[in-house]
């Protein structure tokens, strides 16, 4: 089992840890909540730290830059993909081969930056030990996030790194359900200090987006590819952290 984390934490984070195969990745992948205490962990610190010697929008994008690069920006690029995708009229086949493409266009660009720049600004509301709680709590729901679009997707046609994930957890109820359950967990202690409508709220945000995201992608493109995925790690990092801001606010 440690040999199988470490080689989830290796393709999921640039933490030279080696890793194995795809198949081995996939079938431990309901487990990569668990690799987000790792991520939130050292990002969290980063922005514990820099409270004391810079203000609050520029922790929040040191926050940010933490994730993105032990992440090794893997997710983001795959929010890049999708947004040009999105864009594209036509067949499934069509947008697939436009996802494919080594070409960034305006849809991706525009996706890129509203979304680093909202995710950062949220970062920076926090401070101190609210902010490693936070920056935690918005990671564990982003890898959750890939799980559960990888449960309600379609497997692609090709044997990319989305085939064997999508293929391990597609429809896959205990490991879905255990995951879920221990994202909650985590999301739950962490948030102990808010009210319950801000853990509330957060899991259920999660939950849904992964579903609309899910369901878009198979109708869109017919399939959740590793491109969707990261998207949606992406996406859902941020409107977490749009739900805690809005549910803090209005309590």
């Amino acid at each position: 089992m440690i040999r199988e984390l470490k080689s989830l934490v290796g393709f999921l984070t640039v933490i030279p840890v080696g890793m194995e195969s795809m198949e081995t990745v996939s079938k431990y992948f309901f487990l990569c909540p668990l690799v987000a205490l790792i991520i939130g962990a050292v990002a969290g610190t980063v922005g514990w730290v820099s409270n004391n010697f810079f203000p609050q929008p520029i922790v929040g994008f040191l926050v940010l830059a933490s994730v993105q690069i032990m992440t090794g920006f893997h997710h983001f690029d795959g929010l890049l993909d999708l947004s040009d995708a999105v864009m594209v009229r036509g067949e499934p086949a069509k947008r697939l081969e436009v996802m494919h493409d080594k070409f960034t266009g305006a849809a991706a660009v525009g996706a890129g930056v509203i979304v680093l720049l909202t995710t950062g600004l949220s970062f920076g509301y926090f401070v101190g030990l609210y902010l490693l709680r936070i920056v935690l709590v918005s990671e564990i729901m982003a890898k959750e996030s890939m799980v559960l679009t990888a449960y309600f997707g379609k497997t692609p046609p090709y044997k990319g790194m989305g085939y064997y994930i999508v293929k391990s957890m597609k429809k896959n109820n205990p490991k879905t359900l255990l995951s879920l359950a221990l994202s909650a967990v985590m999301a739950f202690l962490l948030l102990s200090s808010f009210s319950a409508v801000v853990f509330v709220g957060v899991l259920t945000a999660t939950i849904v987006s992964a579903t609309v995201l899910a369901t878009y992608a198979n109708k869109t493109f017919g399939a959740v590819t590793g491109d969707v995925l990261g998207a949606a790690n992406e996406l859902i990092r941020m409107i977490s952290l749009l739900v805690i801001l809005a549910t803090v606010s209005a309590a």
